[in-house]
């Protein structure tokens, strides 16, 4: 560790670090070396991974950080590593039931990706957690295509609603595949949870690679962390068609390409606009992010909690710098 003493660059990687660390202590969810170096928050720096470990190592020796077995956290952190381990069986759980779900909707016409987001995607849900997925559609279609993704769920008992919320599905974001730039929902000029929430995105229905044009199009994360890589989908979570399915599948995209299909379109949008009118509670009018209603984008998160994860995450970034 000798070299360590020659490197200037330490105070600014420090401050990444702890900017890094900060975002995952927020949720007791200690990331490993691998993690901290593919989601290390604003550096320039280009350090091999090698010499990042080392860098690591150095921090540890003079106390800046604690490692418990392969997991990182803040020094005055301890039995984070046990959590994450228990919170393993968990995540499983939950993406099989997200596979279950995506498997009776993978085939409805018109939708282009399905992903797993929010809580479970980042690793850290509880037992008494929904699963959040994130749905692209084809251009043209958003409204048809939501009716018949939330009937189906509906149908099958899987969709989270008010008085079902553990293990079921919470359909609350759909984009069109012509406006993937979620840039324009950041809350500010550094919304840190959609950058992570973009990182740590896992598609589980993708034939299509839209995870290479929603990285394409979201190139602005690259400011914050600088290796943006949206994971490839994981065999053993992926949803493929069948033969049936595909058929299936192309049969109403192509009978419902047109003007009829354009018709379901817009009785789709009145009924559903309708139901959302009644809805007394709802932040539709507020003109801010946390519920976007339009042709291209349908976003329902009431309780949108971005603001206060980053008061969190500011203040421990304040008490660790």
């Amino acid at each position: 560790m000798q070299a360590m003493k020659e490197i200037n660059f330490l105070p600014a990687l420090r401050s990444s670090l702890v900017h890094t660390l900060a975002w995952f202590d927020i949720f007791d969810y200690p990331p490993t070396a691998e993690e901290l170096y593919k989601y290390l928050w604003k550096t320039d720096l280009n350090i091999p991974y090698p010499v990042f470990l080392q860098i690591l190592d150095y921090f540890e020796e003079h106390g800046e950080i604690r490692r418990e077995h392969a997991f990182y956290m803040f020094p005055d952190r301890s039995g984070l590593a046990k959590k994450r381990n228990d919170a393993i069986w968990l995540v499983e759980e939950k993406m099989n039931i997200a596979k279950k779900a995506i498997k009776k909707i993978h085939w409805i016409p018109f939708v282009e990706a399905v992903f797993v987001c929010n809580t479970v995607a980042f690793g850290w849900p509880k037992k008494e957690s929904d699963v959040d997925v994130f749905v692209v559609v084809k251009k043209g279609r958003l409204w048809l295509t939501r009716f018949l993704v939330t009937t189906r769920l509906s149908f099958a008992n899987l969709r989270r609603n008010k008085k079902q919320v553990s293990d079921k599905i919470c359909l609350s974001f759909y984009v069109t595949d012509d406006n993937l730039d979620l840039s324009e929902i950041c809350m500010d000029s550094e919304d840190v949870y959609l950058v992570y929430w973009l990182n740590f995105l896992i598609p589980v229905y993708d034939p299509k690679y839209v995870r290479v044009d929603l990285r394409k199009h979201n190139r602005w994360v690259e400011q914050f962390t600088v290796r943006f890589l949206l994971s490839k989908t994981l065999k053993r979570y992926a949803v493929r068609h069948t033969f049936a399915s595909r058929k299936l599948k192309r049969f109403f995209e192509i009978v419902w390409s047109g003007m009829y299909g354009s018709l379901l379109e817009t009785q789709a949008k009145k009924l559903q606009k309708l139901k959302m009118k009644k809805n007394k509670n709802s932040l539709q009018d507020k003109h801010d992010t946390r519920v976007v209603i339009t042709d291209s984008m349908l976003k329902f998160h009431e309780n949108d909690r971005r603001a206060l994860f980053k008061k969190m995450w500011r203040e421990r970034v304040a008490t660790h710098i």
